[in-house]
């Protein structure tokens, strides 16, 4: 079975279905299967449990990963491509030659996928589809009619998994091949005629019933339909069942659901629908389930742990308001401490509580969850008069609006995959006989929608941020006076406490969604689907989420859009973690101190310049190479190589790095005593040149974002490329240039852009992007990343039953209620998990860390940037009362102190 980008499964025995081990196929052919050992492409069928649904980019993947399957089986029963191939007078072979030939073709099919007009069936029937169709299996062919004998057709379907064989049967209608609905001439086909007749089985339904239960109409046309299972189950005496099934002179297993009267068994409504047509279900019995929804909430150990942990923090969040209010306005004064120490036990809860525990008060994680962001104008009494014609104000607070637009850009994203990919696309009878239904994957706005550089935004945030924060810090250290066991110590420190920051809201998702979700919700296929996508992995992997190793191992599907491991978005969190350990330090030691040695402090500057030049270099270099390698283009939506190309920090690097770059920039624009010449160059630019540089990267970015739009532009009715480049809106070099360049192209346009607003010349923009109200949401990105997704999955999987058919506003709504549940949800998880932990994080590493030695009187000063944990979560949280921040102390140099949270970056 194919893979999606979360999860495609593949098919499996349902052991609570008691699904059965291999479908019912015709005795002749299946005595004469030989050679079963060196079939490579074959495997026994399958059928999915009751109401199964492919999840993610389900029809994509899915028929991608099984061309080879479609191509071989719809080949073998294959007898032409165009409608001429039907007029042929040539006979059809006889019944014996096509089971010999058929065998000796599914014994070797590799010769198929070598064929690049046969791998672009995969994604429609075009010109070179059918003419590989007809070049191996034309009029002329050795299975000239083998289509038109029903059991052996049948036979040849069913060895395909169930989702492919719609996708079979379109292909050889679409190129004008004869199968048994479709131009076929008279033939001994051995088999029962079908039955044009729908007879719709008698169950005893009440009216309303009948409206919930799926039509029977579309069954006996093949296509999936579940009927209103949630309505059903709320009707008293009645239950909701499913049953998979064959429709006649369909060969393509469909699944029905239906709501009937609760003293019906399976083997009773197996009964009614056998009558229907006798002779046909004689061969193909269908099989009934009627196990949903199960008694919720389903508890076991592991759920009963998870919810305990979780009123744990919520009465922890209690108790500490409480006791903090108390402190705060009850016990602050000398009179009322005197009046509570006759109340000996007050005072002993109040201790208790107090230190980390009061790290749970919402009234501090409030306040810094809310507090406005303000930015001074830059101190002028250091700088001469006539040194600078004008000044720069040092302005981060446009990262604030960035980030949270970057992060509803990636809500926007998952929700066109939960919602469209997995209710109309993995329909696959649907799409395969409906090719209206992805229409809207073609349309101008889907790379819009897509999402898919959202996350290169924040890795542009996060370096910045880290080699504009550590730099304040690094400057004031004296090489001179630094040793080798200071200096492991603090990068040990730099990296620990990072981890640390992303561990607590990391693993309580996990818990959550690993052992919790899955034992609240039922749905026809939420289980599969949960299990699949959530259980399985982390049952497997966790282990390598919270190492952040993920995406390195175990990595992920190349050809599709599934990853293996634990929480299916965290592959970000690995990617920016591994250029946080093995990346920034070597660029900030450089251009800080030289690498240790004396003889490159003069030319240090220069030395971390060359090396991110080198490794920008280097990762276009191997991104090129995969890229070329692995012909890695727009395929999967988006995607393109998931594992060797979509989720590897080598081929991410470039925004990160470029990031660095404005933040070195930021602080040397901060420093403008020690660098009037460059200060003074950004400061005298006009305007009009910013203006143009400004809306020449605003229309590359642009551009960056909707060039696929181009590669989409397919023919009409036909599914966007899944394989490789073909019938597309762009060449093969092209689209090759693009999937090399866009990550480099994309921090190019953002470093441009947000170097013009960081310098306090980006006009309208600053002002759209640095008001207050992203301040607080930005502080959530790092929650709502993780959340978000789990609510769309929770939504869609237990609620949405059914094809979901596109049109805009439709996709908005889902969007904005996704955005705002996400929020909420992570809301709750800042204040009780995220800015709770990051207070003790940093109480604790500041006893823990020594302070190191410092340059002159700067030395007498005491300031948070000695603590790693401060940069170790540099993006992360927010600033409370105490840390040094883009604030005062750094746009004024003359403040001896820094003043709370003038950037309030939450954590993407």
């Amino acid at each position: 079975a194919g893979r999606g980008k979360r999860g495609e499964r593949e098919e499996r025995l349902g052991s609570e279905h008691n699904s059965h081990d291999e479908a019912q196929v015709g005795p002749p052919l299946r005595e004469r299967r030989v050679g079963a050992q060196r079939r490579q492409l074959t495997t026994t069928t399958r059928t999915t449990r009751a109401g199964e649904r492919m999840p993610r980019h389900g029809a994509a993947s899915a028929a991608a990963t099984t061309t080879a399957w479609c191509l071989a089986v719809a080949l073998a029963l294959a007898s032409t491509t165009t409608a001429r191939a039907a007029d042929s007078d040539r006979p059809y072979l006889s019944r014996e030659e096509c089971q010999t030939n058929g065998e000796a073709l599914l014994g070797d099919v590799t010769f198929l996928l070598e064929n690049a007009d046969a791998v672009t069936c995969a994604s429609g029937a075009g010109e070179r589809c059918c003419r590989a169709l007809n070049t191996y299996f034309g009029p002329n062919s050795t299975f000239w009619g083998c289509p038109c004998y029903a059991d052996l057709f049948q036979e040849g379907l069913m060895q395909l998994p169930a989702f492919a064989r719609p996708v079979v049967q379109t292909r050889l209608v679409d190129c004008g091949i004869p199968t048994l609905n479709t131009g076929c001439k008279a033939v001994d086909v051995n088999a029962s005629a079908v039955s044009k007749e729908i007879v719709e089985p008698n169950l005893g339904q009440s009216g309303t019933m009948q409206q919930y239960s799926a039509p029977w109409s579309f069954a006996m046309k093949g296509y999936d339909s579940y009927g209103q299972w949630y309505e059903c189950i709320r009707v008293e005496s009645a239950q909701y069942c499913v049953s998979l099934l064959l429709a006649p002179g369909v060969y393509s297993e469909t699944k029905w659901g239906m709501c009937v009267p609760e003293d019906l068994d399976n083997i009773t409504i197996n009964a009614a629908i056998v009558r229907t047509n006798p002779q046909f279900y004689a061969l193909n019995p269908p099989k009934t389930f009627c196990t949903y929804p199960k008694t919720l909430p389903d508890w076991n150990p592991a759920a009963i742990g998870v919810t305990a942990m979780l009123v744990f923090f919520a009465a922890l969040t209690f108790a500490a308001t409480v006791a903090g209010y108390l402190m705060r306005n009850v016990f602050s004064g000398r009179e009322a401490g005197a009046a509570a120490g006759k109340v000996g036990w007050v005072r002993k809860a109040l201790g208790v509580l107090g230190g980390m525990g009061l790290c749970f008060d919402l009234h501090p994680n409030w306040k810094g969850l809310v507090k406005e962001p303000r930015v001074e104008e830059q101190n002028r009494e250091g700088l001469e008069a006539n040194s600078v014609s004008r000044y720069l104000t040092i302005d981060l607070r446009s990262l604030n609006g960035l980030r949270t637009l970057s992060m509803f850009w990636i809500i926007l994203g998952h929700t066109g995959s939960t919602i469209y990919f997995n209710f109309n696309l993995s329909y696959f009878s649907y799409w395969s006989f409906n090719p209206q239904n992805y229409w809207w994957l073609k349309d101008w706005y889907f790379p819009f929608y897509a999402g898919v550089l959202g996350v290169d935004t924040f890795l542009f945030i996060s370096g910045l941020l880290v080699a504009y924060k550590f730099s304040q810090q690094m400057s004031k250290r004296s090489l001179s006076k630094m040793s080798w066991k200071r200096e492991i110590q603090f990068w040990g420190m730099y990296c620990v406490a990072r981890w640390l920051r992303l561990l607590p809201v990391l693993v309580v998702v996990m818990l959550t969604v690993w052992k919790l979700v899955g034992q609240l919700l039922t749905a026809p296929g939420f289980h599969l689907y949960w299990d699949a996508s959530y259980v399985e992995p982390c049952n497997k992997y966790w282990w390598a989420t919270l190492l952040f190793i993920q995406n390195i191992y175990p990595g992920g599907e190349s050809f599709g859009n599934k990853g293996y491991f634990c929480v299916p978005v965290s592959w970000y969190l690995a990617v920016d973690m591994q250029l946080y350990v093995f990346v920034a330090p070597i660029v900030l030691i450089t251009y800080h101190y030289g690498l240790y040695a004396k003889v490159f402090q003069k030319a240090k500057k220069y030395m971390a310049g060359s090396f991110i030049f080198a490794l920008l270099a280097t990762s276009i270099g191997l991104t090129a190479w995969i890229v070329m390698e692995h012909n890695v283009m727009w395929q999967f939506l988006g995607v393109g190589d998931f594992d060797r190309y979509y989720i590897k920090p080598w081929t991410r690097a470039p925004p990160y790095l470029l990031g660095m770059v404005l933040g070195l920039l930021i602080f040397e624009l901060q420093r403008k005593e020690k660098c009037q010449r460059l200060y003074t160059i950004f400061a005298n630019v006009k305007d009009w040149v910013l203006v143009i540089l400004f809306l020449a990267a605003f229309v590359a970015f642009v551009l960056l974002a909707f060039t696929p739009a181009f590669y989409l532009q397919t023919p009409k009715g036909r599914l966007p490329p899944l394989s490789e480049n073909s019938d597309t809106g762009m060449t093969e070099d092209e689209a090759h240039a693009y999937m090399i360049l866009r990550y480099l192209g994309w921090g190019l346009c953002l470093l441009v852009m947000f170097t013009i607003t960081c310098i306090g010349r980006g006009w309208l923009v600053n002002d759209l992007l640095a008001g207050y109200f992203w301040a607080p949401m930005a502080k959530l990105t790092y929650c709502a990343y993780l959340i978000a997704i789990v609510i769309q999955d929770v939504t869609t999987q237990s609620l949405i039953n059914h094809p979901v058919y596109y049109n805009t506003w439709t996709m908005l709504s889902y969007w904005v209620v996704f955005v705002v549940g996400g929020y909420a949800v992570s809301f709750v998880c800042y204040m009780c998990v995220e800015a709770p932990f990051g207070s003790m994080l940093r109480n604790a590493l500041s006893a823990m860390v020594p302070k190191p030695p410092q340059k002159g009187e700067e030395g007498k000063r005491t300031v948070e940037a000695e603590n790693p944990a401060g940069p170790g979560a540099d993006d992360e949280r927010p600033v409370d009362e105490g840390d040094l921040s883009p604030g005062e102390a750094i746009f004024s140099p003359t403040r001896e102190e820094a003043e709370a949270g003038e950037i309030e970056l939450g954590h993407k």
